[in-house]
């Protein structure tokens, strides 16, 4: 399970940097909103 959220947390972020919708990277990497906008966050933070 580990590797798999893993994995679903880089393709996030990839799909974020790419100016997915929240929508279609939910409905992709089945991860909470919670979880994409933490990633967002953690992205927005290093600019």
């Amino acid at each position: 399970m580990s590797e798999e959220l893993e994995g679903a947390k880089k393709k996030a972020r990839e799909m974020l940097l790419d100016g997915e919708t929240l929508q279609r990277i939910k409905d992709e990497t089945r991860l909470r909103q919670k979880d994409i906008r933490r990633i967002q966050k953690d992205i927005t933070n290093h600019f």
